[in-house]
C-alpha cells in the first residue's frame, strides 16, 4: 500500500474555491481502481491549510490518477497558488488496526 500525506498551503483568497474544485472531484477519485482512501480537507480556511491523506493498492495505480485529466487540470489550475507543500509518499508495509 502507498500513502500520500502531508499538506498544502495555498492562498487563503484561493481556498474556498480550491475547496469548491475538491468537492466536485472527490467522488470520482474515491472510485478509481486501486484508490483505497482520498480525503483532503480545509483545515483551515483564513491560512489555506489542507490536509492530505491518501491511500492507493500501489504505487501503479497512484501514477495513473496523477495523469487522469481531472487531476492534471486541478493541480494547473492551482499551483499558482500553492505556497507551500510538505507532501510525500510512503510505503506501508505492515498495516494493522490501532491497539486499544
Amino acid at each position: 500500500m502507498i500513502i500520500v500525506a502531508g499538506t498544502i498551503s495555498v492562498e487563503p483568497a484561493q481556498a474556498s474555491a480550491f475547496e469548491q474544485a475538491v468537492k466536485t472531484m472527490i467522488e470520482g477519485v474515491r472510485t478509481e481502481d486501486g484508490c483505497l482512501h482520498y480525503s483532503l480537507l480545509l483545515e483551515d480556511r483564513a491560512a489555506g491549510l489542507v490536509n492530505v491523506l491518501e491511500m492507493w493498492r500501489d504505487e501503479a495505480a497512484l501514477r495513473v490518477h496523477l495523469k487522469l485529466p481531472v487531476i492534471v487540470n486541478f493541480f494547473n489550475r492551482f499551483s499558482p497558488h500553492i505556497r507551500g507543500m510538505t507532501v510525500q509518499v510512503y510505503d506501508a508495509l505492515n498495516a494493522r488496526p490501532v491497539p486499544m
